[in-house]
Formats: structure tokens, sequence, C-alpha cells
């Protein structure tokens, strides 16, 4: 399994250029740091295109994180387990079961 990260640093500035590469490189997953964008925001219809299943985890204009996934998404916890909900009002941390194995 090929998993890749990636700090963007805004992903609508970015977005042609991340789907070009994931394009290229076929990543079974790929997790994306501060995509600062929030939820509703997120391109997840864009990444479908290509194949990606999405989660993300974003508050607008800073922070934001995201996964994509070619082999499935379980699992999926946003901030730290065990922390209270919605304690990562900073949107800093994304977690998931992909294809057996857990990312963050």
């Amino acid at each position: 399994m090929r998993i890749a990260t990636w700090n963007v640093n805004s992903l609508k500035a970015r977005q042609e250029r991340v789907e070009e590469w994931v394009g290229y490189a076929r990543p079974d997953v790929l997790c994306l740091q501060e995509t600062k964008l929030a939820d509703d925001a997120f391109p997840a219809l864009a990444f479908s295109g290509l194949g990606y299943e999405s989660v993300a985890h974003g508050e607008g204009r800073w922070n934001g994180v995201a996964i994509l996934s070619r082999v499935g998404i379980t699992d999926v916890v946003d901030g730290f387990a065990g922390a209270a909900p919605g304690s990562d009002a900073e949107a800093r941390l994304l977690t998931a079961t992909c294809g057996g194995v857990r990312v963050a």
C-alpha cells in the first residue's frame, strides 16, 4: 500500500496541482494538512472523479485536514481519541482506517 502525506497550505489554491499529482502518482491513501477549507467546501466530488473516497475536517480559514483513499475509509475520528466531542475546534487531526491500516 502506498500512503502519502502533503501539507498543501490551502487546497483551494493548489487543488489543480493536487489533482494532477494524484492522477499521476495514484497513492492508495493521501493525507492532506492545512487544507484551510470548511467541511462543506471540501472538493469531495472532484476527488471522487479520480477514484477516491474522502473525509475532511476543517473550520475554514485556518488548519484543516483530509484523507483520500482508493481502498475504503472506515472508523473515522476527528480530533484526539477520547477527547470531548467538538474539542478539536482547530481541525488539526483526522484518523481513519483505510484498507486495514490506521492513518492520521
